[in-house]
């Protein structure tokens, strides 16, 4: 029986000696051989890799596979009949939960029963089983001090053919990710909020954040992201942790995103990707809905490499040679057409808002573009100014969300004097936007390329508030708008603990107004500061 996985490292006559532990005969009433469970648990603890078994329900071990420490994919089994083999691997943490990984494979691999040996220095110290019934799988906790009265026969015959009894209900479906990051040399003092913003992201796309990882950017791969060690110790946690969704701070290159799924054997999301799920989220309009489209598809592109990637941790599938390549070609050839005419549609809307722009150049009314980074408060801005106008607001609430609003509204407002602006509001800005991103989101941001003033809402009770600040200016200088008139409105300062903060804020921003929106403050003193950048032969009446 030849062993698959990843041998590198291990002696030769470890390999025999795993072989011939393989050759042990597990009784047809046994679950496995406890002379076997207890040579997988030594062995597991010598090599420190997990390490799966296949066994037929004649009880001859049909297949064996070693992996990483926390990783170990399911070899190709010729022959395999769907319901007649089980797998039994190891945990080298001591931890036997299963994890929704393996449920996956449970399922997918069509396994008559998954069970996970929790092993510590070359003994078993706990066991869990799971089976499928009904489309699902259901778990049970078994002692591993009482493995030898545990008659798997008679399980397989009765329980699986009935309902469960003592299964434990599976845990919360909702996804869990693990977060990885590479702070700079300068960034090493604020470790603890380096993360801060990729954790707000996980919870806005309806992840839950379960642990996270940093290592100095100096220390990085450009293959695998992470080096070597930190990968596996990443790799142990995400285990630990139970978490099905690698999330990156960085935009990955398709080796590097390749890489950590064999790995993690979890799947793996960058930045871009969670950004881009997000913006799917939200996009409500037609026009929003095709950018998004069209970003998702230009990202996806690069990582269309015809060879898959595992699904679970002891996921497999054969490889993709000969007619799968075809498809892959298809499948790429069609994705270009997709964005062929996506951006064909986009022109048109570029097209239409061009004529709709130069109606509103011939009315004269000038145009205010709201920017800012996300969640900073430009949608509560343009709600609190229809307000104090006297005029309906008719547009969506503003939450306390990142990216809460992707779709430009545009609201004619009659100030106080008597004077008409138009006031846009635009998608909210981010750190390490991607360039790709921003060129997708052209036709919504040449809105703040064709204002006349720009209204830069600032967070100020954010402690990254001067970072934000330079963020949005570093996006204002790639559309070319760095330039144009600004007025800086600080918001959120009934969050702000002492004025001396915020005095200290307004002298580095320009043109600063202190507001709080949320308390409802006037918007008097920012009309009066646009008002003064504007020409009065521009000002409808």
């Amino acid at each position: 029986m030849d062993i698959s996985g990843d041998l590198s490292g291990i002696r030769s006559s470890q390999i025999q000696e795993f072989q011939e532990l393989c050759e042990l005969r597990t009784d047809r009433h046994e679950l496995i051989s406890p002379d076997l469970a207890e040579g997988m648990a030594k062995i597991t603890h010598i090599w420190n890799r997990e390490i799966a078994i296949f066994i037929l329900r004649s009880g001859e071990v049909h297949a064996a596979s070693v992996g990483q420490h926390a990783t170990v994919h399911l070899p190709v089994i010729k022959g395999r009949k769907n319901g007649k083999l089980r797998c039994v691997h190891t945990h080298p943490n001591g931890n036997p939960a299963l994890s929704p990984l393996d449920l996956s494979a449970l399922l997918d691999l069509g396994l008559e029963s998954m069970t996970a040996l929790g092993t510590r220095e070359g003994k078993v110290l706990g066991l869990q089983l799971a089976y499928p019934q009904a489309g699902k799988p259901q778990i049970i906790q078994l002692n591993p001090e009482l493995l030898s009265d545990f008659n798997y026969s008679n399980f397989t015959r009765e329980i699986l053919n009935s309902s469960p009894q003592e299964a434990v209900p599976l845990r919360d479906a909702q996804e869990k990710a693990f977060l990885i990051g590479l702070p700079e040399d300068s960034e090493e003092d604020s470790e603890q909020n380096f993360l801060l913003e990729l954790q707000e992201l996980s919870l806005t796309a309806g992840v839950k954040v379960v642990g996270q990882l940093l290592q100095p950017r100096r220390f990085s791969s450009a293959s695998s992201y992470f080096g070597k060690g930190k990968l596996e110790k990443a790799c142990q946690l995400i285990q630990e942790t139970e978490a099905t969704v690698l999330i990156c701070d960085d935009e990955l290159s398709p080796r590097q995103q390749r890489t950590l799924e064999q790995a993690a054997g979890v799947k793996v999301l960058d930045r871009t990707t969670l950004i881009l799920d997000i913006f799917s989220l939200r996009a409500r309009s037609r026009e929003g809905k095709l950018q998004v489209e069209l970003a998702q598809l230009k990202h996806m592109l690069p990582y269309l490499t015809g060879q898959g990637t595992s699904l679970s941790r002891l996921g497999g599938g054969v490889g993709t040679r000969g007619p799968g390549e075809s498809k892959l070609e298809v499948d790429r050839r069609r994705v270009r057409k997709r964005i062929s005419l996506l951006e064909e549609e986009l022109l048109a809307v570029q097209q239409e808002r061009h004529v709709q722009r130069q109606q509103r150049l011939k009315s004269g009314i000038p145009l205010i573009a709201l920017v800012g980074y996300t969640n900073a408060g430009k949608t509560t801005f343009l709600q609190k100014a229809m307000e104090q106008a006297g005029q309906s607001t008719k547009i969506p609430v503003g939450e306390d969300q990142l990216f809460a609003t992707l779709d430009p509204v545009i609201r004619r407002i009659r100030l106080a004097n008597g004077k008409n602006i138009l006031l846009s509001d635009t998608v909210g800005f981010i750190k390490k936007l991607p360039h790709k991103l921003l060129k997708a989101f052209l036709a919504t941001l040449e809105e703040v390329q064709q204002a006349d003033i720009l209204v830069h809402i600032l967070d100020a009770s954010h402690p990254q508030a001067l970072n934000q600040a330079q963020t949005v200016q570093n996006v204002l200088r790639e559309l070319g708008c760095e330039h144009k008139p600004t007025v800086t409105v600080l918001n959120k300062i009934e969050k702000v603990t002492t004025d001396f903060e915020v005095s200290r804020l307004a002298q580095q921003v320009a043109n600063p107004e202190v507001v709080s929106l949320l308390r409802g403050d006037s918007l008097t003193p920012i009309w009066e500061r646009i008002v003064q950048f504007l020409p009065a032969a521009n000002c409808y009446y």
